[in-house]
């Protein structure tokens, strides 16, 4: 009898991470696989346009729970996944990193004792006020499998004594960068951004701590119209957008700032390699970054993924002002020592033949207890 395998999604970087693991497991026909999306990012441009760009095909199951409070959001997913999990009786339940969908998966899986597999586990930001952060702790704590990305995150989990099985499988993510680099094609609304290549610096930003408080939203737009002579490539969700367009009419100096809409995988990928220099608070950013050999700007002040800062091509900066003008000006002055850099390094996130790998273990887990 085939084992049942649901893997739960609710958010775009859960659906770009685990394209090329999902991907597999649709095409095994030794599976019985499901995808249940909880519909917690439910915004085309936040959620489906991956789906058809990566191509993964539509979810089995959309839970449509939408933007509530992080509790509500929470005890709806797990009431919802139970009502499933009791009708398709998986064998195993995956998720992958640290948001409340994931958690909800793990805690519902825990409760009806089906084995779980947590994907990129191990992974520590080192800040508790960060809801991501008791999400991930908490989902190590209570699964069967859990599988780390690199060295750094296995040495966490042992450090924390895990009771579950670690293995370190490289990255998923860095498969699906490979695979999406082959077909990056420079779309017209990219010409247009893309006039003279490695001219602009390129801003992601989208923790709740900084596109949300206006005062440390206007510190980062500040430092960058005080660099005038620079240009800012911004992908920006709408509701910032609201946000900088209010700070727009009270500064001039932001005219060096060029707002765009949410932009899909890999016309970000594009943006990337064709930047001086990316300005990023996100997470898996940072990784794609590096893997396109271009110098990492972090605005924060932890990083999980911290090989790239212990290599000195990404660099973490304090959310002021001052310290972000600082910060872009050391780049751009030792920009070629930086670029050189990148010749000596190796990908600490890469495992040869890593999807086929996890796959695998995830195959024979299923149906697995401690």
């Amino acid at each position: 009898m085939k084992k049942k395998i649901v893997y739960i999604l609710g958010t775009r970087p859960e659906i770009i991470r685990s394209a090329a693991i999902i991907n597999n497991l649709r095409n095994d026909k030794s599976v019985d696989f499901k995808v249940v999306h909880t519909g917690q990012h439910y915004d085309f441009l936040m959620n489906d346009i991956f789906f058809k760009e990566l191509g993964v095909q539509p979810p089995d199951i959309n839970l449509n729970i939408g933007s509530i409070s992080p509790a509500s959001q929470i005890s709806r997913m797990i009431l919802s996944l139970e009502e499933y999990f009791t009708k398709f009786k998986p064998d195993e339940v995956c998720v992958f990193g640290d948001t409340n969908s994931s958690l909800a998966g793990a805690l519902t899986a825990l409760k009806m004792k089906i084995t779980l597999t947590h994907l990129e586990a191990g992974f520590r930001d080192r800040e508790m006020d960060i809801p991501e952060e008791t999400n991930r702790i908490m989902i190590d704590h209570v699964s069967n499998l859990l599988l780390p990305v690199s060295d750094i995150c296995r040495k966490n989990l042992i450090n924390e004594k895990v009771s579950g099985k670690v293995v370190v499988v490289g990255d998923p993510l860095f498969d699906v960068f490979e695979n999406s680099l082959l077909d990056v094609s420079l779309t017209t609304s990219l010409k247009k951004i893309k006039s003279h290549e490695d001219d602009y610096i390129l801003v992601t930003l989208h923790r709740d701590k900084n596109v949300d408080d206006p005062l440390k939203l206007e510190k980062i737009l500040n430092a960058f119209g005080e660099l005038s002579n620079l240009r800012f490539i911004f992908p920006v969700h709408p509701r910032t957008r609201i946000g900088i367009e209010k700070l727009k009419k009270l500064n001039t100096r932001f005219n060096n700032i060029e707002l765009v809409d949410p932009l899909g995988y890999k016309k970000i990928l594009e943006l990337v390699m064709n930047s001086k220099l990316v300005i990023t608070d996100s997470g898996g950013l940072q990784k794609e970054v590096f893997w396109c050999n271009k110098p990492c700007l972090i605005l924060r002040d932890n990083t999980g993924w911290i090989e790239p800062v212990n290599y000195k091509v990404s660099f973490l900066c304090k959310l002021e002002t001052k310290e972000i003008i600082s910060q872009i000006y050391y780049v751009i002055n030792n920009y070629k020592t930086i670029m050189n850099r990148f010749s000596k390094l190796q990908n600490p996130y890469f495992k040869k033949n890593n999807t086929i790998r996890i796959v695998n273990l995830i195959k024979d887990y299923a149906g697995r207890q401690w």
